[in-house]
């Protein structure tokens, strides 16, 4: 276990799927919008998210689920350490409807793997690990059934899918309402992309400022800073 900031929660990290900018960024994003009652995470791994969302919501249930078994014993292990109340699960988002769930979250985060069905990753851990087969399709579809009407869906990908998810989630009833994109520096191109979606909204895209994570002499910007709790 580790402080992930002085007077921060504690958090023992996942060894295949390690704390990472796309997870932090995340959480910020999705705890800077509507207050929420009871929180979802897709593919949680040691439970990063929910740790990092907990101390902006503690009075929150977060609810978890991965289809590793040494995961879901690690994000227990957080929930424990931190206090976190919710139920973790080991289950294979494909079978969504299978948790038994429905309508149960106003708010559900979902770091995905990038790539899925024809676009293999690079990468042969994470390839074993996450199966390299959960589609846009499939997340959207989970987050729609887990969604109350009117909650939120927040996720991280890289910006080439964009269409691709926004094609799925306009299809599985959740309506992109804001974007943000990542960007090493001022001048580069954008490298993530954060989005938020309601279950049942009506159309109307947000697109906020770029978060840019170095400034031109290298070091974090201060927005950057104050994500991570720098001092």
């Amino acid at each position: 276990m580790k402080l992930l900031w002085p007077q921060g929660p504690v958090y023992a990290d996942d060894p295949v799927f390690k704390i990472t900018t796309d997870s932090v960024l995340l959480a910020h994003f999705a705890g800077g919008g509507r207050p929420f009652r009871r929180c979802m995470d897709l593919g949680c791994g040691g439970g990063l998210i929910s740790v990092l969302l907990h101390e902006q919501e503690p009075d929150a249930a977060f609810d978890s689920v991965d289809i590793r078994s040494d995961a879901v014993q690690l994000c227990l292990k957080n929930y424990d350490a931190n206090g976190i109340t919710g139920d973790v699960f080991q289950h294979d988002l494909r079978q969504y409807r299978a948790l038994g769930r429905q309508g149960q979250y106003d708010l559900v985060v979902c770091n995905p793997p990038y790539y899925y069905a024809g676009k293999p990753s690079p990468d042969l851990d994470r390839a074993a690990a996450r199966g390299d087969s959960l589609s846009p399709a499939q997340f959207s579809g989970a987050a729609s059934y887990l969604l109350t009407r009117g909650g939120e869906f927040c996720l991280v990908h890289k910006p080439e899918f964009l269409t691709d998810i926004f094609a799925a989630m306009r299809l599985a009833d959740i309506e992109p309402k804001r974007i943000r994109f990542v960007t090493h520096t001022a001048a580069s191109a954008p490298a993530l992309v954060l989005i938020a979606g309601r279950r049942g909204g009506k159309p109307g895209l947000t697109v906020g400022p770029c978060l840019i994570l170095t400034a031109p002499d290298g070091s974090p910007t201060d927005e950057v800073r104050e994500i991570y709790h720098m001092r």
